[in-house]
């Protein structure tokens, strides 16, 4: 029994410690972008977009996918 309760406290102690150290490993990066520069698109994204027609008329909006890798600007 006193093996096995020892084994327990071990294996936890070793968690403990290994957790926080997996944890730490992720890569996650944010940058923060200023107002107005364009951003490349990770992943796919729905979006409601405008167009503007043959006459040069805003129509929409319209929803779309725009796929990865699509640079996107804000409006102002």
């Amino acid at each position: 029994m006193f093996n096995t309760a020892k084994h327990l406290i071990s294996s936890r102690l070793i968690w403990l410690i290994v957790l926080p150290i997996c944890l730490g490993c992720q890569m996650t990066k944010v940058v923060m972008v200023p107002h107005g520069d364009p951003v490349m698109l990770a992943k796919p994204v729905q979006a409601s977009v405008y167009g503007f027609d043959k006459d040069k008329k805003l129509v929409g909006p319209s929803k779309v996918t725009l796929p990865a890798g699509w640079y996107v600007l804000p409006k102002n």
